[in-house]
C-alpha cells in the first residue's frame, strides 16, 4: 500500500537537504541563525529514517538481497559512479584544485598512479561533490540487509532495547565523522536512525496514534532543542569528531531530527488523502534533485551572483538559492528524462 504522507515526507526532506547545503558564505552568527541553522542542517536523518522505513514496508516480505542489491545498484550506485568521473574529470581538467585533496592523499599528483588513488578515494567517500558522500554510506547499510532482515525478526523488547542503546552510542560518543569523509563511522552513527524507520513500519498503527494529532508539540520539542543547542552548544547541526570510541559530549540534534521526523510525519498525515503536486513532485524527482543540487550549488559558489544584490538580507539570499537549486536540478533532470527516457535512472536515479 503506498503511503502518501511519506511520499510528501520525501519531498520535504530532499528540500532539507537543499537547503542545509544553500547556507554557502552565510556566517550563521546572531542566535536565530544559530536555531534556524540547527533545526536545517544535518537532514540526512531524515532521509536515513524513510530509508528504514521503506526496507520494511516494502523489501521485507519477500525480500531477496539479489534483487534488492540489483536495485540499489541501478538507481543509486551506477548515476553514483558516473556523475563522480564526470566531477573527477571536471577537477582534473580544469584549474579548480581537488577539494580535500589534502585529506585523501598524502603525496603531490604527478603520474597517473596518483590520480587513480585519488578517484578511488573519492569514490569511496563521496567527497568528490560534498554532498555525495551519503551513496557509499548508504551503499554499505544496503550491503548489511540481512542483519536488519534479522532485527525485524527479534520480539518488540528486544528491538528497542538495541535500538535505544545503539541511540545513546551515537549521541555520546560517536557523532557524525569530520567532513563525512567515513562511510563506515556513518553508518554506525545513523544506524539508531534506521532502525527507528524499520521499527515505526512495524508498528505502523501504534506509530500513527502515537504522532495522531501531535504537531504542535513536537514543533514545539523541535525548536526548543535547536534554542538549548544554540545556547549551550558549539556545533551548527550534528557535531563530528574524528574518534568513534571517545566521549564526545552529547549530540542533542540526532534527538532533534527524530522529533522533526515525527513533526513532518504528524503533518502530512493529515493531507494522506489530498494531491500536493509541489511534495509529489519533489518526492519523485528527489534523487536528481539530490544529484544535480551539488553541480548547481558548485556553480554558485564559483561566480556568487547574490553579491550583486548586497542589501539584501542573508535569509532571502539563502532562500532564493534554494529556490534557484530545487530549480534548476528539476529542469536538467526533465531534460535528461526527456531524452533518455527509462534509461535516465542510469544518470540522475530518476
Amino acid at each position: 500500500m503506498r503511503l502518501v504522507s511519506f511520499d510528501y515526507f520525501r519531498g520535504v526532506a530532499i528540500l532539507f537537504i537543499v537547503a542545509g547545503h544553500s547556507f554557502g558564505a552565510w556566517p550563521v552568527d546572531t542566535f536565530s541563525e544559530k536555531v534556524l541553522a540547527n533545526i536545517v542542517y544535518s537532514g540526512t536523518a531524515l532521509f536515513v529514517f524513510i530509508s528504514g522505513f521503506f526496507f520494511h514496508h516494502i523489501f521485507y516480505k519477500d525480500f531477496n538481497m539479489k534483487i534488492f542489491m540489483s536495485k540499489k545498484t541501478k538507481n543509486v550506485l551506477i548515476p553514483y559512479l558516473i556523475l563522480s568521473t564526470l566531477g573527477f574529470l571536471y577537477f582534473a581538467l580544469s584549474s579548480k584544485s581537488f577539494p580535500f585533496v589534502e585529506r585523501l592523499i598524502s603525496t603531490d599528483i604527478s603520474s597517473w598512479m596518483d590520480y587513480l588513488l585519488l578517484y578511488v578515494s573519492y569514490l569511496w567517500t563521496g567527497r568528490i561533490m560534498y554532498a555525495y558522500w551519503y551513496i557509499p554510506f548508504i551503499m554499505v547499510m544496503f550491503l548489511l540487509s540481512p542483519l536488519f532482515i534479522s532485527y525485524i525478526r527479534l520480539s518488540l523488547a528486544a528491538r528497542l532495547t538495541l535500538m535505544v542503546v545503539l541511540l545513546l552510542f551515537s549521541a555520546f560518543f560517536v557523532h557524525r565523522p569530520i567532513l563525512n569523509m567515513s562511510p563506515i563511522h556513518s553508518v554506525i552513527y545513523y544506524i539508531p536512525i534506521y532502525l527507528l524507520g524499520i521499527n515505526c513500519s512495524i508498528n505502523r498503527e501504534q506509530f500513527d496514534d502515537f504522532i495522531k494529532g501531535k504537531t504542535l508539540i513536537f514543533g514545539l520539542i523541535v525548536v526548543a532543542l535547536a534554542v538549548i543547542q544554540a545556547m549551550y552548544f558549539y556545533s551548527r547541526g550534528a557535531p563530528s569528531k574524528v574518534d568513534i570510541f571517545s566521549y564526545g559530549g552529547i549530540d542533542i540534534n540526532i534527538f532533534q531530527k527524530i522529533v522533526l521526523c515525527f513533526f513532518f510525519l504528524s503533518l502530512l498525515h493529515r493531507y494522506e488523502n489530498k494531491t500536493i503536486p509541489g511534495l509529489k513532485l519533489l518526492a519523485s524527482s528527489s534523487f536528481a534533485i539530490y544529484f544535480l543540487h551539488t553541480w548547481v550549488l558548485h556553480i554558485v559558489d564559483q561566480y556568487k551572483p547574490f553579491i550583486l544584490f548586497s542589501n539584501i538580507p542573508e535569509v532571502l539570499v539563502w532562500l532564493s538559492v534554494i529556490t534557484v537549486s530545487v530549480t534548476i536540478s528539476l529542469l536538467i533532470a526533465s531534460m535528461v528524462k526527456m531524452i533518455l527516457k527509462h534509461n535516465s535512472r542510469y544518470l540522475i536515479g530518476w
